[in-house]
């Protein structure tokens, strides 16, 4: 016969002990940072072109974001 196991939710459940407010303030930080290193790297790398400036500003901020996240996921392990 099959048994059926009884599940602890409190068992399977991850505490984080960052709270998500800060942990969501260091994602934008990241993000804002690297998108000026971004900007800033790509001005003087290309000058006046407004479309690599603004390029590259939002793929900085995606990998601030990015690098944000993974902080926040190994600061909860």
């Amino acid at each position: 016969m099959a048994q059926k196991r009884k599940h602890h939710h409190h068992a399977t459940a991850k505490h984080i002990d960052i709270p998500t407010r800060q942990r969501t303030r260091g994602r934008i930080i990241w993000a804002i940072l690297f998108a000026v290193f971004g900007f800033a790297l790509s001005f003087f790398a290309a000058g006046d072109n407004w479309v690599i400036l603004i390029i590259a500003a939002i793929i900085g901020g995606l990998i601030g974001y990015a690098i944000g996240k993974s902080m926040e996921q190994a600061a909860s392990q």
